[in-house]
């Protein structure tokens, strides 16, 4: 899934009393591009990033995403929600959500994605495509199961990271967490993407994209913290059976409630 299509249903799927009526994406001006200028540093210290996580058959990573959804009136407003999510190669994802959005839980295990809404009390479970690479798709465009960062979990993530990308520069270093870290910007037609990315472990500390052809231009980021490569996760960190007390409905009504 590319990350324009990530934030179109984002924002058709936003939460409030009443829906928004959100301007579709406009086209890039036809005015001449300026030349693409990619620096080789910068891509050089993104392809070091996708490397370290592309190597790693299994990570846990905690994150603290902020994602602008309209309102009612058209103005965005950010929502701030904490992610739990553990990783298997290529067919396991957990992901658990709290905050300011409902809290939601998703496995995915190769064969099903399963999906847990605590305030509702609702579970649902689906067959799912045996990939990752696969099943995020269908998740996305087909269900509206957006996953935060999803460009990082699939088997090649300079490949989802850079399709389109038509500048790329390094805008520095910068102190995150009291860490100093590297600061790479990207540039497409349809996207601005930054990452703050740790020279001693190669792993990003932070990620923004904005939607910059969007009428809205809203912005998603992401903090990233604790990651733990290649751990051993049992089979059943990307189960999640019917809690005691949930009501089994179809998938997509469960789903509906992850924005």
């Amino acid at each position: 899934m590319t990350l324009a299509i990530c934030l179109t249903a984002l924002l058709l799927a936003s939460e409030g009393p009443a829906q928004a009526q959100v301007p579709q994406p406009i086209s890039p001006p036809s005015a001449a591009a300026p030349v693409a200028a990619k620096d080789p540093a910068a891509l050089a210290l993104l392809k070091r990033m996708c490397d370290r996580v592309e190597a790693a058959r299994t990570f846990n990573v905690r994150g603290r995403v902020s994602l602008e959804l309209p309102l009612p009136d058209g103005i965005l407003a950010t929502y701030f929600n904490e992610y739990e999510t553990a990783v298997r190669r290529p067919d396991g994802l957990a992901v658990r959500r709290h905050g300011d959005l409902s809290d939601f839980s998703f496995a995915y295990d190769g064969k099903a994605m399963t999906v847990y809404v605590p305030s509702k009390g609702m579970w649902g479970t689906t067959s799912a495509p045996a990939t990752l690479d696969a099943m995020l798709p269908v998740a996305g465009e087909q269900l509206g199961l957006n996953m935060p960062f999803d460009e990082l979990l699939v088997a090649n993530p300079c490949a989802a990271i850079t399709a389109g990308i038509t500048d790329a520069a390094l805008a520095g270093k910068a102190i995150i967490q009291g860490k100093q870290v590297q600061h790479v910007v990207l540039l497409s037609p349809e996207l601005r993407l930054e990452y703050w990315i740790d020279p001693a472990t190669a792993l990003p500390a932070r990620s923004l994209v904005v939607y910059v052809y969007h009428p809205l231009q809203p912005h998603f980021q992401v903090e990233f913290a604790d990651w733990k490569l290649d751990p051993k996760l049992p089979a059943a960190t990307f189960a999640l059976p019917m809690p005691k007390g949930a009501t089994q409905v179809d998938f997509r009504d469960a789903s509906s409630e992850f924005r």
